[in-house]
């Protein structure tokens, strides 16, 4: 063999080993993880139906020939019954209608009469209803929301000592708001605050004077609903 035989395997024996020592003291590359895929967030969009309990702080007003002699009897009570609903959800804009009914025992006393001393008037709240249009800004599983439309009471009124009970429905409007929690895919939670002015009647006492009664009532209530959608996820 040539000596430039030998040179050459030589040079390139001492590059291979160069090589080699060099990737010996380069560092290990970490192996490449996907990263997990996130959750997409709750969507609120769907019919659901449900539950309510809360108390009702009422106010009766009643005008005795055009001169008010109960200005705002209160009319409390606790109540409790159903609502059913849908929501359509737009990015994280919610709008929604609701219809709800709720019994209720809610019972007023209204002043002593010591000019007359006729007994003081009573009212009896039996239900009320609401159907109302919804209007909400969803954080993922939260929402918070504005309500309000139609408020429907049946009260009844008991004049002083005449043992007549007047019944009717009144009809007037309601606005109020709150926030959801969505617990699970399909269980929400709610709390929310109501204000309702019912209207007024108008009637004609047994002593032939005309009456005019008002109701207003404030409601703070909490309510669980299970939601149909199949499309919302939890994050």
């Amino acid at each position: 063999m040539s000596r430039l035989s030998v040179a050459f395997i030589v040079a390139v024996s001492a590059i291979a080993l160069t090589q080699v020592a060099l990737a010996a003291d380069m560092p290990l590359k970490a192996p490449i993880t996907k990263a997990p895929i996130a959750a997409p967030p709750y969507d609120w969009s769907g019919f659901y139906i449900g539950g309510h309990v809360g108390y009702l702080w009422g106010r009766t007003r009643v005008e005795e020939d055009g001169v008010v002699t109960e200005p705002g009897a209160p009319t409390d009570g606790v109540i409790g019954g159903v609502l059913a609903g849908y929501n359509w959800q737009n990015g994280p804009v919610v709008f929604g209608l609701e219809g709800d009914f709720g019994w209720t025992h809610a019972h007023g006393v209204g002043a002593v009469n010591f000019i007359t001393t006729q007994a003081p008037n009573t009212y009896d709240l039996n239900w009320t209803s609401h159907l109302r249009g919804r209007a909400g800004y969803a954080l993922d599983n939260w929402l918070f929301y504005v309500a309000g439309g139609l408020a429907v009471a049946d009260l009844d009124f008991h004049e002083g000592a005449i043992t007549t009970v007047v019944g009717g429905k009144y009809f007037g409007w309601s606005i109020g708001g709150g926030a959801e929690f969505a617990f699970t895919r399909n269980l929400v939670g709610r709390i929310e605050y109501l204000y309702d002015d019912y209207g007024h009647k108008d009637y004609i006492g047994v002593t032939g004077d005309p009456y005019r009664v008002s109701l207003t009532g404030q409601t703070v209530r909490g309510a669980l609903a299970w939601k149909f959608a199949p499309t919302g996820m939890m994050p």
